[in-house]
Parts: structure tokens; C-alpha cells; sequence
């Protein structure tokens, strides 16, 4: 009987053993997946273009400005 009781818990054990490094290996995994979508999102160009957007419409906005006296006084 002895010797049943040290076979399970030497499997009890090793059941224990496994369990904890399957769920190691699931926080790997997940924190490996939420790598490659905040590296998806950084190979897009959404902020890039976002950027590039904001400048081209400051231009436009100053260049308006600029010439918006002018127009004002055509219309005059």
C-alpha cells in the first residue's frame, strides 16, 4: 500500500508539474500574441497617414489664411 501511495503522488506530482508548465506556456503565448498585434499596428500606416494628414491640412489651413485677405477684398 505504501508503495501505491508514493506512485501517486509521485504522478500527483508530475500531473501538478505539468499542469503549471502548460499554463506557463499559455502566458508565453499570449504575451507573444499581444507582441504581434502591437507590431501589426505599428506596420500600418494609420498614424503615419494620420501625421501626414495633419501637416498637408496645417498648409492648406495657413496657405488659406494667407490668401484669405486677398479674397475678401476681390469680393469687395
Amino acid at each position: 500500500m505504501s508503495e501505491f501511495k508514493e506512485n501517486l503522488l509521485k504522478v500527483e506530482n508530475n500531473y501538478d508539474k505539468s499542469k503549471m508548465n502548460v499554463a506557463k506556456k499559455i502566458r508565453e503565448v499570449k504575451e507573444l500574441e499581444n507582441k504581434v498585434r502591437t507590431l501589426e499596428k505599428d506596420l500600418t500606416l494609420d498614424k503615419p497617414l494620420a501625421e501626414i494628414k495633419g501637416i498637408l491640412w496645417a498648409g492648406i489651413n495657413q496657405s488659406l489664411s494667407d490668401v484669405w485677405p486677398s479674397i475678401q477684398v476681390i469680393y469687395e
